[in-house]
């Protein structure tokens, strides 16, 4: 009896193409597969590692030496001390690859610093098993406990394809992609990570975060492509800044409304494309948020809405069809339209609500500069906010006059009671905002009910 053949997918693309840019420097593929190998040497026996290097060529580095070793990439939601415990009492024996100075974890460290120096691998590009876990991309869920989400090497190879084919980034040299989004989000590792490895773009290892940064990153690299977020492009919208023009702008993780997407066309120069996707699913559709409201799945990608209710997707990267957690009209298998997130809808006395829709309206308000809604808690979590609150940032406006402008475009019932000005929101580096979070602010400006 015959063995099956083992099934795999290259670790990278054979391009001539750089894989990555550090600063000035151009590192080759060649450089690249060297430092991932001198990595996947260092690394110990493990089912998996902590993947948590900040430099994102360091990101790629790590990725890889894990793969090559047949470990996992554990990607946590975030890098607090408590939500790291609780993921590593899965997984005991996962060392957390690290490349700054905050540490101070209590799992085993191996540092990174792989800078392409390391000199040129020979040979033929690795093989990766295509039913290899690569990634668990953990989300914290509505409990807050830390939510698995795996995806193997084939689906990784199977939505990076797709984005590439939808972005014609399928040949040529390929433009340097410039994330203001971190590689441990699952967007990051798609738009930024994966199309460089799998494609023939450039990563820049570094994450530009203010808007000079940004522009600056922009005006090195010709040409670009800027992967951002809602929250980092009004940032530059704001910033008032001459900018240089990328060959186009990919924007995720919150719905972008048509006035700002405008916008940033008309100050950046190019057009500008939203992602659709979530954690549970991974990237799944595409639009042009100016000339359209609808989604366009990526090739092989179809939807349908089951009898529960829920929409359902399923493609190439999709063993099994995955609920996806918002309010989906589907139009025809490849395209549907976004109405909310399940979690989005509000009713109070028996009137419903969007809260990206309030929020929408409170950040629209001149003088306005962020701005979230807070939601009452259920019976069993309200933590003491039992009505609808806000907290703003708005240096020029009062509370009083925040409140009338409110007024004037929505129900009184969903007005925010109480309503706080803050100096600033304490939002992730995808410009999320944990609820958590918001609640502890509330109770130090002593403003739970």
């Amino acid at each position: 009896m015959t063995d099956t053949p083992q099934v795999t997918r290259p670790l990278i693309a054979d391009t001539p193409a750089p894989l990555a840019r550090i600063g000035d420097r151009a590192i080759s593929r060649a450089a690249f597969l060297a430092d991932a190998q001198a990595l996947a040497a260092r690394l110990p026996q493990a089912q998996a590692a902590f993947n948590l290097c900040q430099d994102r060529y360091h990101f790629a580095v790590a990725f890889a030496a894990i793969l090559l070793r047949g470990q996992v990439n554990l990607l946590p939601p975030n890098r607090g001390s408590t939500t790291l415990a609780e993921i590593a009492s899965q997984y005991s024996d996962a060392p957390a690859l690290v490349d700054g100075p905050d540490a101070e974890i209590a799992i085993p460290i191996l540092r990174v610093s792989a800078r392409g120096e390391a000199g040129e691998a020979t040979g033929a590009i690795p093989e990766i098993p295509a039913d290899q876990t690569a990634v668990l991309a953990f989300s914290s869920g509505s409990t807050g406990t830390p939510t698995a989400h795996a995806r193997t090497w084939k689906a990784l190879h199977a939505v990076t394809w797709q984005a590439l084919e939808c972005f014609d980034l399928v040949d040529g040299s390929g433009p340097t992609l410039i994330g203001t989004v971190p590689p441990q989000h699952m967007y990051g590792l798609e738009s930024t990570l994966l199309y460089a490895l799998l494609g023939h773009a450039t990563l820049l290892a570094g994450r530009p975060f203010y808007p000079e940064d940004i522009r600056a990153a922009l005006a090195d690299c010709t040409p670009a492509v800027l992967v951002t977020t809602p929250f980092h492009l009004s940032a530059c919208l704001r910033a008032g800044l001459e900018w240089p023009t990328p060959e186009r702008i990919l924007c995720a993780t919150a719905p972008l409304d048509p006035e700002t997407a405008g916008q940033a066309e008309r100050v950046f120069g190019c057009r500008l494309d939203e992602i659709y996707g979530c954690t549970e699913a991974g990237a799944i559709a595409t639009r042009r948020t100016t000339r359209e409201s609808d989604w366009t799945a990526y090739p092989g990608v179809q939807l349908r809405r089951n009898d529960d209710g829920l929409a359902r997707v399923q493609g190439p990267q999709h063993p099994e069809a995955v609920p996806l957690p918002d309010h989906i009209e589907v139009r025809d298998v490849g395209h549907f339209r976004m109405e909310g997130r399940l979690a989005d809808q509000l009713n109070i006395a028996g009137k419903r609500a969007s809260l990206a829709d309030l929020n929408r309206r409170l950040n629209a308000i001149p003088g306005v500069l962020d701005g979230v809604f807070i939601p009452p808690g259920t019976d069993q979590e309200a933590h003491g906010v039992t009505r609808l609150a806000a907290l703003v940032v708005a240096p020029d406006r009062s509370a009083a006059e925040i409140q009338a402008a409110l007024a004037e475009c929505m129900d009184p019932l969903f007005l925010p009671r109480p309503l706080v000005r803050v100096e600033h929101l304490p939002r992730s580096a995808t410009g999320k905002l944990p609820r958590q979070i918001l609640l502890d602010l509330l109770a130090h400006h002593g403003q739970c009910a």
